[in-house]
């Protein structure tokens, strides 16, 4: 999305990281797909590991230039990122108005809105960050 222009005549912004206007969502209907097919990936990465199949699996998966030496942790994440961008809809609040614009599809450039019943910025979706990254 980058910038949209709201109704209220606000710019939405999600170029801040973390974005506390920006969240995402899963449909409920695709979550069990979204799952199945991480999980399905992420086991095949580490029995590719386990079988020494590690670097051929990881070229056939991402591409030749995916670089071979990124961790085991890295490698999940960028598993769980392919197929979040397959599943995933960017939900973006105006911190003027609160109206909440919903991407259409993954992938799209297209969104539709929603007006809150109450006027005004309700930081929605600014939740909590947590801290502790030690945690399991």
């Amino acid at each position: 999305m980058s910038t949209l222009s709201c109704r209220c005549g606000a710019t939405v912004r999600d170029h801040l990281i973390p974005c506390p206007t920006e969240a995402w969502l899963v449909r409920d209907l695709d979550q069990d797909a979204h799952r199945d097919a991480a999980a399905r990936d992420v086991a095949a990465f580490f029995t590719a590991a386990h079988e020494g199949r590690r670097d051929a699996w990881i070229e056939a998966y991402f591409s030749p230039e995916y670089p071979t030496d990124v961790g085991d942790e890295g490698v999940v994440s960028d598993i769980l990122g392919v197929h979040d961008r397959r599943f995933r809809l960017s939900v973006a609040e105006c911190a003027q108005c609160g109206r909440l614009w919903v991407q259409q599809d993954a992938g799209v450039d297209a969104y539709r809105s929603w007006s809150p019943d109450a006027p005004g910025y309700a930081a929605a979706l600014a939740g909590s960050v947590e801290t502790d990254r030690s945690r399991p």
